[in-house]
């Protein structure tokens, strides 16, 4: 189960406002996976939070400075990393391919504890230069245990 099913109503959002609290929802649930040593789960829940942070941050800070700019184009993850690229927001101090090695492993269910922790030091501090964190806990719904 998806950490934001239920606990956000995306059709009363708008979707710069859908995508970063689906980023805070996935951030929070990633990080207690990754806690309780479900570590494949929470790295691609962590990956979702970064991609749905991206796509908040082209919504909010970009998308009326791009030219012929959709927001269906934001569902292709290379256009979104391809763009924060080019904008300047991606530069060397994030390491994307070494994000995206750990991402595939993860999802192939290989072990990728040894990297957890660079793996999440690293998306906060993207996540925080974006101004998706620090989180505020308080602002957020519950968290449904059963979101696995």
């Amino acid at each position: 189960m998806s950490p934001h099913f239920g606990l956000m109503d995306e059709s009363k959002m708008t979707p710069d406002e859908a995508a970063l609290m689906r980023a805070k929802l996935h951030w929070r649930c990633g990080v207690r996976r990754v806690r309780e040593d479900k570590t494949s789960a929470g790295i691609a829940t962590l990956y979702d939070a970064l991609l749905s942070g991206m796509r908040w941050y082209i919504l909010s800070e970009l998308a009326e400075n791009i030219k012929n700019f959709s927001t269906e184009s934001l569902e292709n993850e290379r256009y979104v990393f391809s763009l924060l690229r080019k904008k300047g927001v991606i530069d060397s101090a994030l390491d994307t391919a070494k994000l995206q090695d750990i991402v595939d492993r993860a999802l192939m269910e290989e072990d990728v504890q040894a990297e957890q922790d660079w793996f999440l030091n690293e998306l906060e501090k993207f996540l925080t230069r974006l101004g998706v964190l620090p989180l505020d806990e308080s602002a957020l719904p519950p968290e449904d245990p059963a979101t696995f």
